[in-house]
């Protein structure tokens, strides 16, 4: 009989001395991982907060999704900065209510790039600025503080999937979309299945059916279900896996002890999600019809205050709102004075402002989400449709798409040139058809290989540098 309880108390001994080993591991792994991970930002904090954000009160935290990968990376010889961000959500943690709410910034949002001197689509910030310059063009559309950052890229949300295992997920209608790395295609039928990294890659990547806009709610729909999976059994399982994802494809700003404590938080807590997409009108720039989408003044305003009361901050004044006091001068790309940009104010206030008034938003997510087939929304058009036969052919040639046409959806001649399926040339263009090498291209389809133009097909007798680029000959905004 001693010798069973001794051999009991023995195996115990072991898998506890097992356990401590592995939760030591996990410990240091968790370290190098973060660490590994952490690029601050060059400021210190908000200039609309007195006093540092802790994650011990409630905070924002932007996710930056950008479209980096290896062979675009290698190809252009960019850095994580240089690219342009696909995802934008500011993410809201209520710590007082246990809540998270979300709102999903659509890519060609109107907004003022600080780097930049003007107004243009806020997807651009980060490739100016990197996360300092996309936390500053969110705080400036929204008046609230943005605290910290957290940026992924497309290999990130492959891995960070298949490393819970896949989520279950909704596909709302039939998809064909390129893989990771642009060289290869993922078909994908409509209804609800369990992806993997890939398919979910693809499906927050799908734009041609229902816009930008409907690729926002799936991309706020995935980050839901992700932290789901992660929470259950399942997930907390292979927290080690997503460590190193963590390491390997984001940058973030949250120092070991702030991502411990809500790691502790969020496996403690039962927490809920609320979602919503800003909502806005199309918006084309007078000259070269460029499209941006203008945010409404009003959605805007409601949001500003509902995050201000989360972070206990005083109610944001209409004007405090850069885009609601600068009102019908707000255009693209044209250069604004420091008048403007601080002291100018409207003389009447905004009727959605006014004692009394309740705004059919209600708190900003208090809202429907954004349905293609009913919305007045037309979004940027000619984005490719994927035929059968083009998918036969790209399966041959898969970062030859569109090669042989006379010319790409957006204007641009790209009769001998291949592009990738969202207009990416495979040597020299971004995807909005930028070339930015011999031949001077802006989205607009306009060729300045000769004369220096803005994006907007101005003329102008000087050059711009962004941050991708230091020579005469390709340094244009984009």
């Amino acid at each position: 009989m001693k010798k069973i309880i001794w051999t009991i108390v023995i195996v115990l001994l072991l898998i506890l001395i097992g356990v401590g080993i592995y939760i030591l591991s996990l410990y240091n792994t968790f370290d190098q991982g973060v660490t590994s991970s952490y690029e601050p930002t060059d400021r210190e904090r908000s200039d609309l907060r007195e006093e540092d954000a802790t994650v011990d009160e409630s905070f924002t935290v932007l996710i930056l999704g950008t479209d980096e990968n290896d062979s675009r990376a290698e190809k252009e010889n960019l850095d994580s900065n240089d690219f342009r961000t696909d995802s934008m959500i500011l993410a809201t943690f209520d710590k007082n209510n246990d809540d998270v709410k979300l709102v999903n910034i659509p890519r060609d949002t109107l907004a003022y790039i600080e780097p930049e001197g003007y107004f243009d689509k806020i997807n651009h910030a980060h490739m100016y600025g990197g996360p300092s310059a996309s936390m500053d063009a969110v705080e400036k559309l929204l008046n609230v503080p943005v605290d910290y950052y957290a940026r992924i890229n497309m290999a990130g949300v492959v891995d960070i999937v298949d490393s819970v295992g896949g989520v279950e997920f909704d596909v709302p209608f039939d998809m064909n979309e390129p893989n990771q790395h642009d060289n290869g295609r993922i078909e994908l039928e409509a209804g609800e299945q369990e992806l993997n990294g890939e398919e979910a890659l693809a499906v927050v990547r799908s734009r041609r059916v229902d816009s930008d806009l409907g690729r926002g709610n799936r991309q706020m729909e995935l980050v839901e279900a992700v932290l789901s999976k992660v929470k259950s059994s399942g997930g907390l399982t292979k927290i080690d896996d997503l460590i190193k994802v963590v390491a390997d494809n984001t940058k973030h700003n949250f120092k070991t002890k702030d991502i411990r404590e809500l790691a502790s938080y969020y496996a403690f807590n039962d927490i809920s999600f609320e979602s919503t997409q800003l909502h806005g009108t199309d918006y084309w720039a007078q000259g070269n019809g460029g499209y941006f989408y203008r945010a409404d003044d009003e959605h805007l305003f409601v949001l500003s205050n509902t995050i201000s009361s989360i972070l206990e901050l005083d109610p944001s004044e209409p004007y405090d709102l850069l885009q609601l006091r600068i009102g019908d001068y707000l255009i693209p790309y044209e250069y604004m004075d420091d008048y403007m940009l601080t002291e100018h104010r409207p003389e009447t206030i905004p009727y959605f402002a006014e004692e009394g008034y309740e705004s059919p938003y209600g708190n900003g997510f208090d809202t429907e989400e954004f349905d293609y087939e009913e919305s007045e929304i037309e979004g940027e058009g000619d984005l490719e449709d994927t035929t059968d036969e083009e998918t036969e052919q790209n399966s041959q040639n898969p970062q030859n798409e569109n090669s042989g046409g006379q010319e790409q959806q957006n204007g641009n001649n790209n009769q001998d040139e291949q592009y990738y399926d969202d207009g990416t040339q495979t040597d020299e263009y971004y995807d909005d058809g930028t070339n930015n090498q011999d031949q001077q291209y802006y989205n607009d389809g306009t060729n300045n290989q000769d004369q220096q133009y803005y994006d907007d097909g101005t003329q102008t007798d000087e050059y711009y540098e962004s941050n991708t680029s230091n020579s005469q000959n390709n340094g244009y905004y984009y």
